[in-house]
């Protein structure tokens, strides 16, 4: 069977899967529910000495899944930091729930915020969780709530300090040089120059870098004509296909600086557990899932990645971290025609006895190339002159019947799975 274990700041871990900052960290009975089910890893809920322990809306969780299918998983929550008092959750519920992870074998990463760049709001938490066994912390520098902020003081919390490179390497060396336990930088999915916050954190000491926190976002009921739940933005959990987003801002941490990275961001299954190692993952973590599918998804996930590695011949998780970074390219660089041809170089084929004749790529084709013929047995008929060449066919085919072939040489350039054939120069 394979061997999950792996290694994070020094530290060995059992398993890549784990949770991020939430409740199920900042409570030692919470912690309990998610360690039974074989995390590796767990961050506490983030502690702060902001303005009084947090004070959160009830309810403060609210779910859209009765707005669509497609946001079954998606929701906006107004929780925000601890609203236990921090000496209380010192005192009480750090202590309990380092006990809890290590009855249970789960490494447990502490979760701090300050005030801007004034150190003295950020080390006395490093020391305290230093000094009560915490063996790594992670900087909350990317939480959204202050981004539309009303008081002066919380426009210098959370997602602005990691947005700016200079600001965020201030921060991380005053608090990398305090304690010596890792220090985690956070970053936020609002940030444009996520490479040149990474470099900037590597430089300063950072231990890893954790990516990411959660978007700030809102919902409008159109029933109502009212917000829903709190009308303020606050923290968006968008489910699944967050990935899309989440996975191009690991890579661009990955393919530039050689720290380890806690990846997440949308992942509920085991593949997108295997998506973020590929991408350059030490560690992977799930939030809204939990919250979503029950804390019984984290062993669906822990025992299906084990078996995916089996039935893959994999021995360890070596075999998959970081194997797609060096591929990343910039899009510019991407081989491409000289001049876009008016008639497509490249033409869907249909394989006639796997089609089932359901429409669908007719339907969907923007450029109105395909056209079902209505005579049982036969493709969809191609009108070449308008098609582009664009592989929306091949990728929407129930099937995968629709291959996308290079017209004057037969070969093939893409089946709708990984990456597409350097075609161009093809004869």
């Amino acid at each position: 069977m394979a061997d999950l274990a792996t290694t994070f700041c020094g530290l060995k871990v059992k398993s890549p899967v784990g949770v991020t900052s939430c409740d199920f960290g900042g409570h030692a009975r919470l912690a309990r529910r998610v360690a039974e089910q074989g995390i590796g890893w767990l961050v506490g809920k983030t502690v702060h000495r902001i303005d009084g322990p947090h004070r959160w809306p009830r309810p403060h969780f609210y779910s859209l899944r009765r707005f669509g299918p497609e946001l079954r998983d998606a929701f906006v929550s107004s929780q925000m930091f601890h609203h236990l008092p921090y000496d209380r959750w010192l005192a009480e519920e750090l202590p309990a729930t380092l006990e809890v992870c290590r009855e249970h074998g789960v490494l447990f990463i502490g979760s701090c915020c300050g005030i801007g760049e004034d150190p003295e709001t950020w080390i006395p938490f490093l020391r305290d969780m230093a000094a009560a066994g915490v063996e790594a912390i992670e900087l909350d520098t990317g939480g959204p709530h202050a981004t539309f902020g009303a008081v002066a003081a919380h426009h210098a919390v959370g997602a602005p300090l990691a947005l700016d490179p200079e600001t965020a390497y201030r921060v991380t060396l005053e608090c990398a040089k305090a304690v010596d336990v890792p220090i985690i930088f956070k970053m936020t999915p609002q940030c444009v120059n996520m490479a040149e916050v990474s470099l900037a954190v590597e430089r300063a000491g950072a231990a890893a870098i954790s990516a990411n926190n959660a978007f700030y976002g809102l919902w409008i009921d159109h029933e109502t004509g009212t917000f829903l739940g709190v009308p303020a933005a606050m923290g968006g959990l968008m489910g699944r296909p967050w990935q899309v987003y989440s996975l191009a801002k690991l890579l661009e941490i990955t393919a530039t600086v050689q720290l380890p990275v806690i990846g997440g961001g949308g992942v509920f299954t085991y593949d997108d557990v295997v998506r973020h190692l590929m991408g350059g993952c030490s560690l992977v973590g799930m939030c809204s899932a939990v919250y979503a599918r029950g804390v019984e998804v984290l062993g669906k996930v822990d025992r299906e990645l084990r078996s995916w590695l089996d039935q893959k011949g994999h021995a360890s998780l070596a075999a998959v971290q970081g194997t797609v970074v060096q591929d990343l390219r910039y899009l510019r660089e991407w081989p491409r025609e000289t001049e876009m041809a008016d008639e497509s170089p490249l033409l869907p084929v249909i394989d006639v006895s796997r089609c089932t004749e359901c429409g669908r790529c007719a339907r969907l084709c923007p450029y109105g190339a395909l056209e079902m013929t209505g005579r049982p047995g036969e493709a969809p008929a191609l009108e070449t002159e308008h098609c582009c060449g664009c592989g929306w066919c091949t990728g929407q085919c129930p099937v995968g019947a629709i291959t996308m072939v290079h017209a004057a040489s037969g070969r093939m350039v893409w089946d709708g799975r990984g990456t597409i054939a350097d075609w161009v120069g093809w004869e």
